[in-house]
């Protein structure tokens, strides 16, 4: 800036030498035409095309564990063996409610190895949902069976399959007895002894653990009694 404002000044002072003021030393009126000479010469200043310098502001965002830590328990669910109940441990998120219980048992059995030789006398949830009425704290679930849910199940295994229901059900903290309905009335079941309930008495374990397998397996061990080898005399 300070060269072209030295250069205009050299100028202007060239032409009032050269034009402006004459030798005679008179003063005269310099013409437009010389202004527009000058005015050629004057450079011009180009406009920056460089763009704003935009400082774009940065979010630090905090680290995510993606690792979380769902608390379960270990429920167990009765299912058949060889024609008699045996319960098996399922892991479930704590707490596990009645629903979520009975859910796991309408799934089956255990997959793999120890799914072998074990079957369940209950439909599958899709065939014929168990659901639990609200818990009123009386420590008795309620159990509505779906219309048509005894002609799913063989005669011989509708005492098993009650079975099944009520030691599993039993196992739920809080929950000690077992009662039935079926389209919101009381519905009798089959129990031990080859009855039914009356469907107004609750149900306990009592009433099932003779369905229980609980066969020990023992082994024997045989030791020889030491021989006395007597000298021959």
């Amino acid at each position: 800036m300070l060269r072209r404002l030295l250069l205009i000044s050299g100028m202007l002072a060239g032409l009032l030498v050269a034009c402006g003021i004459p030798d005679s030393g008179k003063v005269s009126r310099i013409q437009d035409k010389d202004l527009r000479q000058l005015g050629d010469t004057i450079p011009t200043t180009a406009a920056s095309t460089v763009p704003p310098t935009t400082l774009e502001p940065t979010t630090t965002a905090a680290p995510i564990d993606p690792s979380t830590t769902i608390a379960i328990e270990e429920v167990t669910l009765y299912f058949i063996s060889g024609g008699q109940l045996k319960g098996y441990p399922r892991a479930l998120a704590k707490p596990a409610t009645t629903n979520q219980v009975l859910t796991a048992l309408q799934e089956g059995p255990p997959g793999g190895q120890p799914g072998v030789g074990i079957r369940s006398a209950i439909p599958t949830r899709a065939a014929a949902s168990l659901n639990v009425k609200p818990d009123d704290g009386s420590g008795i679930a309620t159990i509505e069976l779906p219309a048509g849910f005894f002609s799913q199940i063989a005669p011989e295994d509708q005492l098993l399959a009650i079975g099944q229901i009520v030691l599993t059900v039993t196992e739920v903290g809080g929950i000690g007895q077992v009662l039935f309905s079926q389209d919101g009335q009381p519905v009798g079941v089959p129990r031990r002894g080859g009855g039914f309930s009356n469907g107004n008495e609750p149900l306990a374990r009592r009433d099932y653990e003779e369905l229980l397998n609980t066969t020990v397996t023992t082994t024997t061990t045989t030791t020889a009694a030491p021989v006395e080898t007597i000298p021959a005399g």
